[in-house]
């Protein structure tokens, strides 16, 4: 979402809340979009001349980056123009 808004809205780091008194259940779920998609702003949400602050990458690029660093790692930074 940070990447198609162009920075408008920002990511948020994963973040853990334990409780030592109450059990926590977590469930994963995984979904994105085809390996091959492109990954650039919506041109829809950028103003007259306004460049876009990230390289293209594809879906794919970006899981084998993100597969490289920890969760509270700025994942996007190598994509950042």
């Amino acid at each position: 979402m940070q990447v198609l808004t162009n920075g408008r809205f920002k990511s948020v780091k994963h973040r853990v809340v334990t409780n030592s008194i109450k059990s926590r259940v977590s469930f994963i779920y995984f979904a994105g979009p085809p390996l091959e998609q492109r990954i650039v702003p919506l041109p829809e949400l950028l103003a007259e001349g306004e460049e876009s602050l990230y390289k293209e990458f594809t879906w794919g690029e970006y899981k084998k980056a993100a597969y490289k660093t920890r969760l509270g790692d700025n994942r996007l930074a190598q994509f950042e123009a």
